[in-house]
């Protein structure tokens, strides 16, 4: 179980607790699988991650590395230890640089997989 920011979500993950609203109306209750419906809502809602089941965030990121090759994970990872200190002693530090992390994973596979998709450039 972990908590999973609202863009990391996929249909057919299964919510771990109810998701509420800021308000504490339940929007969608728990066992639930998640819908392309359902993660709109959540956006409406303004809610930015949800309690999935039998996933954290730190799996999204290790399922993003394994779909890459080793060689480009590498090249990302040296980039980043160029611009950020070590980052271990440091909670805030290691939370952005694990997001950083992340968007340059996904920027890598969009890249790969030819999408069309906007990528910011350096």
């Amino acid at each position: 179980m972990g908590i999973l920011n609202i863009n990391d979500l996929k249909t057919g993950m299964i919510l771990a607790q109810s998701t509420k609203n800021r308000h504490g109306a339940v929007i969608l209750g728990k066992g639930n699988a998640l819908t392309e419906k359902h993660i709109n809502s959540f956006k409406t809602w303004g809610i930015t991650g949800v309690d999935i089941k039998g996933i954290d965030g730190d799996q999204v990121i290790k399922q993003e590395m394994e779909a890459l090759s080793t060689d480009i994970v590498e090249s990302i990872e040296r980039k980043l230890d160029e611009l950020f200190p070590p980052v271990e002693a440091n909670p805030v530090m290691e939370e952005i640089y694990k997001i950083v992390k992340k968007i340059s994973l996904r920027q890598a596979a969009n890249q790969t997989n030819g999408s069309t998709d906007e990528i910011e450039k350096d």
